[in-house]
């Protein structure tokens, strides 16, 4: 399609992304921004499209849509706003921290969808002056790429916001000895310590340098045991709810002096009032009022709930201790290397609703990576494009969100369904967290922790799904990374997820005929499988973030390659000299975890490769 150039940077920049040539008798864009309007209004009459917009991310979702109907001689669409602030929050904290020309093209992709807001969630890896050690090796932003993205990102209408922790979650950090003074217990604050407060006010004086934004995210969240450790040696047992409003007090504080409106997470109040429990239905939070002053925004989360009146409650919950509320919802991308898709998506259309009907105003979709960030940030694209479009219309139907997923990624959002594929062999979405695709590629195939929970069929299932892959690869071409990751896993799993039942049942008929056929023949597919699968992930991991934290996964994934290794040698070795006992596999093989769950789930590396402390 032939647009017009505009002489407008970012606004030719998103047409080329778009795919549009310009001629001069192409199609002419016009645009007026107009506050009041709550929205934006898309009109085109021959060869001429004005866009009306009251926020300039709207202007570019004006685009997007206007490119997408450019086939039509004339329209009129209008679309009204239903929350003031929708975006996403990226977490850079757990080795991977995104590379700037992929938040550059992210950037974009968002301003297309109309969201105008994104977090970057640094626990330790964003430049504090004066702290060599923090975020040391971990490929921490510095201040003048945060204020070059800060820049390019409001050039979009898109505000960055800095998302940063005061109190907990600092467990890089203060692995290094320079810190030990600052903390109470295992990665929390020590808190009333004046060191604690110096070193808080260079964080939020380093943020205030790097960013415009008016606010700041002081996280404050799972602090589980605080007041616990080094401050009741000092202090003795206080109330932990006075001990969290003094700590808030003083962070409030430098806030203000830096002229930033904090933001915190909710869960510490309900969990203080709940003995540790986030939420209890029915329970009278009335008395946590005092918590939250009128000028702090309390972020309320939940990834998990699957009914819409738990949204309700949780929702009106957070209203009655908080007048600005803002919902973080999960775009699940945290558990294996797949994401979770089904789940996010329908729980997702859930949330919105409920926010909406309890004026909550802000809302945006975490994207968090725990235990090494191993899926692609763009996995979850399609919930991304989700919260956008619920963010403008009350029903959103699949054919729509599929159109809209088109102009604004490029990418088919049928095929990217499919990613949920390596984590549901047997078929069911009933299990949000539930990631046999990282068990089953980690579990070592001569101990087999996960063994009493694979299928006869796992094989096949994922040699299916590896083809399936493959192909959706090819036809994605600006994601085929994405696709050709999962694709290689799957060609590791279609040998090794039934690989330990085998090699256990064979062990103990004492069948050398099969046993010799997996050791020449199913594990050395594994190996060269498994070194495909690094190459890919290598890729992913270069093609979307900085290096560091990468050496993570290449360690892991050697392992995986080094056990079937080890396991073949053993297998030898017996084959040789039946009289050996080969002690691992004669152990009974038990549920993981629970004597009863039979659909498991474990993201932690460490507990999936061995039962012996790492």
């Amino acid at each position: 399609m032939k647009f017009r150039k505009t002489l407008n940077e970012q606004i030719d920049d998103i047409l080329e992304y778009l795919g549009a040539e310009f001629s001069e008798s192409g199609i002419s864009l016009s645009f007026n921004e107009i506050p009041e309007l709550n929205g934006l209004e898309v009109e085109k009459q021959i060869n001429t499209v004005n866009i009306n917009y009251s926020q300039l991310s709207y202007l570019f979702r004006g685009i997007g849509i206007a490119f997408e109907n450019a086939g039509e001689d004339s329209f009129f669409i209008r679309e009204n706003a239903r929350f003031i602030t929708n975006g996403i929050m990226i977490d850079c904290s757990r080795n991977a921290v995104v590379s700037i020309d992929t938040l550059k093209a992210l950037i974009k992709q968002l301003a297309l969808m109309g969201h105008n807001l994104l977090m970057l969630y640094t626990e330790d890896t964003y430049e504090i002056e004066g702290e060599p050690y923090f975020g040391y090796m971990r490929g921490r932003y510095t201040i003048k790429e945060l204020q070059f993205l800060d820049n390019y990102a409001a050039g979009y209408g898109i505000t960055l916001v800095p998302c940063i922790q005061t109190l907990a979650h600092l467990n890089a950090a203060v692995n290094w000895k320079v810190y030990k003074d600052l903390t109470d217990i295992n990665d929390v604050l020590l808190i009333d310590d004046e060191k604690t407060y110096e070193f808080i006010e260079k964080a939020i004086s380093s943020c205030r340098k790097a960013f415009r934004s008016s606010r700041i995210h002081i996280g404050m969240d799972e602090a589980h045991f605080v007041g616990r450790g080094r401050y009741l040696d000092l202090h003795g047992n206080v109330d932990k709810t006075d001990l969290l409003l003094r700590h808030l007090d003083r962070v409030y504080k430098i806030c203000q002096k830096y002229g930033f409106r904090p933001m915190l997470w909710g869960d510490m109040f309900f969990r203080v009032a709940n003995n540790g429990e986030y939420y209890i239905r029915g329970s009278d939070y009335s008395n946590l009022r005092k918590c939250v002053d009128d000028s702090m925004d309390l972020f309320y989360w939940d990834y998990y709930s699957k009914e819409y009146s738990q949204y309700m409650n949780l929702a009106a919950a957070h209203k009655a201790i908080a007048d600005s509320v803002v919902f973080a919802g999960g775009a699940w991308k945290w558990t294996s290397f797949a994401p979770s898709l089904f789940h996010s998506m329908r729980v997702s259309r859930y949330a919105l609703k409920a926010c909406y009907e309890n004026g909550i105003k802000e809302v945006l979709a975490t994207l968090w990576g725990d235990n090494g960030n191993e899926a692609s940030l763009f996995s979850v694209l399609p919930v991304i494009q989700l919260f956008a479009e619920c963010g403008f219309h009350e029903e959103v139907n699949d054919g729509y969100l599929a159109r809209r997923f088109k102009t604004c990624t490029g990418g088919c959002l049928e095929d990217f369904l499919l990613l949920d594929l390596p984590n549901f062999p047997g078929g069911k979405h009933d299990r949000e967290d539930y990631n046999p695709c990282k068990y089953l590629f980690y579990q070592d195939v001569m101990l087999g922790l996960f063994d009493k929970h694979v299928e006869k069929g796992y094989n096949q299932y994922y040699q299916d799904v590896a083809e399936t892959l493959w192909k959706a690869a090819r036809r994605n071409q600006r994601y085929s990374h994405v696709f050709e990751t999962l694709a290689s896993l799957c060609d590791v799993l279609k040998n090794k997820s039934e690989a330990g039942v085998r090699i256990r049942e064979a062990y103990l008929k004492k069948d050398l005929h099969t046993l010799r056929e997996i050791a020449e023949k199913s594990l050395p597919d594994i190996i060269s499988s498994a070194e495909a699968f690094r190459n890919a992930m290598e890729k992913q991991w270069l093609t979307e973030n900085k290096p560091f934290g990468f050496e993570v996964l290449d360690i892991r994934i050697a392992g995986v390659i080094q056990r079937v290794k080890s396991a073949q040698k053993r297998i030898l070795s017996f084959i040789e000299n039946p009289s050996l006992r080969l002690e691992e596999l004669e152990e009974e093989r038990l549920y993981f975890d629970s004597i009863n769950e039979k659909t498991v789930s474990c993201y932690r590396w460490d507990r999936i490769v061995s039962a012996s402390p790492i």
